[in-house]
């Protein structure tokens, strides 16, 4: 056997050396090659004589040509035996299906990238001491002992030939002024060259797009769940019955950033011990290069290496109405047809089967890590490092950060880091570093979506009833243990769905909704987004459900409190069907339900009137908090409580009088005691009951009351006018 791809191939050229030796006599013998047509520029015989180590005869007989074809074939046949499965050039015959013939012509283009002795002898044979390339002409002669078996020859140098649509081999640019088909010229696939030569090589305008990868996972380290491996694995044993030459079908792989989609497919990859090419559309689209170019190389190394491909991100191939792009086809096509296995990785949102209709295909979803899968993850990471975190903190991070194994890797490599670097003048608790980890890797789209509010509050800024305050708290602590109760105490088990928190907050403006939101926002460590309205609803039919849609989605990936002011605006009650208007409104009111219901996350919907809402709303709601008015108890605590220490306040400011006076709400007492401060700001740089009652008048005109000394008593004097 040969022990590498030089030796086989130094045999090989010593076959080729034969046939050169024979077409030079052939032309000798009919005095095709005279030296009156170089005109004195013109390669010798005796230099031709020793490349061939012959001394030559113009007057060889045809039986020297027959003997030279015999031993031609019989070193052929002599080189076949030596020829091992595991070398490049029996690689390259089984891989592209490649004829006695066709490895012939491969022969003669790979000649001259071993020894330039062959552009001598190639020039020489052409007649044109320019043309040191092989040509159609050539080939023919060399490959072909008869005129009659050249006529068959022909159809493998075609352009529409294996060889050259599979691009092993290239066209060279036709030489001015000549025409004709035999003249021109052709050459070796510079990655097919390197490749036969036993050298890894890529090419340049791949390198931008494509990553080489030699997977060395294992199933062990790919973070899904054992009945999910176990259907993977199964793809193994499913590739190596596919017959050799058939394309195997596409592997979609569904699922967000970290959901071991890419380790699951180095995984099958190592286990059918090849190779992985890593591949980036959207860099494809944005290359310099043609992407029908690009194709080309990448399906071409494909099979020479015989590898998989990871096509990444292939949600880019899609417009933002979920169409496929005119170039997804162009990229999914050959793929598809190279014949290794080819793993298309997409959001789970993704309209792929847009993309792969009327392919083969096997779909596999990689769903987000359940809580207990959280939990063991968080404590496999942490435990990588130095890290000591209490099982109580890893359970409240499991339970809050819906995360992907990537996601909270990436977050526990980030908190260490920066613990690390700040170690000498840390103050910052490692559990709050986790958290704010753990937040950066939440998806931050909602942003483009809705409002990210301020959480500034904690419990002991809210002024709230009691019965309204606890209601508010077994809120938060709803969210804060639903763990328990969804994974340990197996109620996820009875639930498929919906397992998210719907909670209503009912109550006029100003009773404190949005702040109360907030305190539960920063009380668990989450972000709260506000959802604004005007952004949401289209007078265009569907489009409100879109819009909707995006923003539960963007929720999911972020981790955070969805809030929707004034809710009954979306949320309203269905009514009966009078037009096609009350059709699709009532069509908008259902969608909404069934996208709460599926929602696995915490939405608030804040409504100033609870009977507003829709019934089949009110009845999934898992908390309805009535926000009252408050009372005049509450009143002065929140007139004192909205000052800071640091505001210079009169001492003729009496809050008992203006809690009594004014049934207001908290957000009108926040209006009119920031307006005082204004005034003040500009009149004095104290707040006194001048000041305050001049807001409050002007906070009572633009409810539409008047002012009145019934109202004020002995302050209405002070009122500026």
């Amino acid at each position: 056997m040969f022990p590498d791809p030089m030796a086989h191939l130094a045999a090989e050229l010593q076959r080729l050396d034969l046939l050169l030796h024979r077409e030079i006599l052939r032309l000798r013998a009919t005095y095709q090659l005279s030296l009156d047509e170089f005109r004195g520029l013109y390669i010798s015989d005796e230099q031709v004589d020793r490349f061939i180590n012959e001394a030559l005869s113009q007057t060889e007989s045809a039986s020297v040509l027959q003997e030279l074809t015999e031993q031609a074939a019989a070193l052929r046949q002599a080189n076949a035996t030596c020829l091992g499965d595991d070398l490049p050039w029996q690689r390259l015959i089984t891989s592209f299906g490649l004829s006695p013939i066709e490895q012939d012509i491969l022969l003669i283009a790979l000649a001259p990238e071993i020894d330039l002795k062959y552009e001598t002898l190639y020039a020489y044979l052409n007649n044109d001491v320019t043309r040191k390339w092989p040509t159609c002409d050539l080939a023919l002669r060399l490959v072909s002992a008869s005129h009659a078996e050249s006529l068959q020859v022909r159809q493998y140098l075609l352009p529409q030939a294996p060889l050259f649509r599979h691009n092993l081999l290239q066209p060279l640019p036709p030489t001015p002024g000549r025409s004709s088909w035999l003249t021109s010229g052709f050459c070796l696939t510079a990655s097919v060259a390197h490749f036969l030569l036993g050298y890894a090589f890529q090419s340049p305008e791949l390198a931008s797009c494509v990553q080489y990868c030699l997977p060395a996972v294992g199933w062990d380290e790919v973070p899904i769940s054992p009945e999910q491996s176990a259907a993977l694995r199964q793809i193994v044993p499913f590739c190596k019955t596919v017959q050799t030459g058939s394309p195997v079908p596409i592997l979609l792989f569904a699922g967000r950033y970290g959901t071991g989609r890419r380790q699951a497919a180095e995984a099958i990859c190592q286990e059918l011990g090849i190779a992985l090419l890593h591949v980036d559309p959207e860099a494809m689209r944005a290359s310099a290069t043609s992407l029908y170019d690009l194709i080309r190389e990448l399906t071409l190394q494909q099979r020479l290496l015989g590898a998989g491909v990871y096509l990444a991100h292939a949600e880019m191939l899609f417009d933002k109405d979920g169409h496929p792009l005119p170039e997804a086809h162009q990229i999914i096509g050959p793929l598809a047809q190279a014949g290794g296995p080819l793993f298309v990785a997409c959001t789970p949102d993704t309209a792929w089967r847009a993309l792969l209709q009327g392919r083969r295909y096997l779909a596999f979803n990689f769903g987000d890590p359940d809580y207990t899968q959280r939990q063991r993850l968080w404590e496999t990471y942490l435990g990588q490092t130095d890290s000591t975190v209490p099982a109580p903190d890893i359970a409240a991070l499991a339970n809050r950060f819906i995360l992907t194994p990537g996601q909270i890797k990436d977050a526990v490599d980030a908190a260490s880091d920066y613990y690390d670097l700040h170690r000498e003048s840390m103050g910052t608790p490692r559990f709050e570093l986790l958290m704010d980890a753990a937040r950066a890797q939440s998806g931050q789209s909602l942003g483009n979506l809705a409002l990210k509010v301020s959480t500034l509050h904690s419990w002991d800024d809210l002024v709230l009833p009691p019965p309204t305050l606890k209601r508010v708290k077994d809120v938060a602590a709803a969210i804060k243990y639903r763990h328990i109760v969804y994974s340990q105490w197996g109620f996820e088990r009875r639930i498929a769905s919906g397992k998210g928190l719907k909670v209503l907050f009912a109550g006029v403006s100003g009773t404190g909704k949005t702040m109360t939101a907030g305190v539960i926002a920063r009380d668990l460590g989450l972000d709260l987004y506000k959802v604004d309205l005007s952004g949401i609803v289209s007078k265009y039919i569907g489009e409100t459900e879109k819009n909707l849609e995006r923003i539960f989605r963007a929720a999911h990936d972020s981790n955070a409190i969805l809030f929707f002011d004034e809710a009954d605006a979306l949320f309203g009650k269905r009514s009966e069907v009078k037009d096609a208007h009350d059709r699709y409104a009532n069509i908008e009111v259902a969608y909404l339900l069934q996208r709460m219901e599926e929602h696995e996350g915490a939405v608030i919907l804040a409504s100033n009137l609870s009977k507003n809402i829709d019934e089949a709303f009110a009845r999934r709601m898992h908390y309805v908090v009535e926000f009252p008015q408050p009372d005049e108890h509450h009143r002065e605590q929140l007139w004192r409580g909205m000052f800071p220490p640091q505001v210079p306040l009169g001492k003729d400011v009496d809050c008992r009088f203006l809690a009594k006076q004014f049934p207001i709400a908290g957000g009108d007492i926040r209006n009119v005691a920031l307006d005082a401060a204004f005034l003040a700001a500009q009149d004095g740089q104290v707040v006194t009951m001048k000041q305050l009652v001049t807001a409050l008048a002007r906070q009572m005109m633009k409810q539409g009351r008047i002012p009145s000394a019934t109202d004020f008593k002995q302050f209405y004097a002070l009122i500026s006018q």
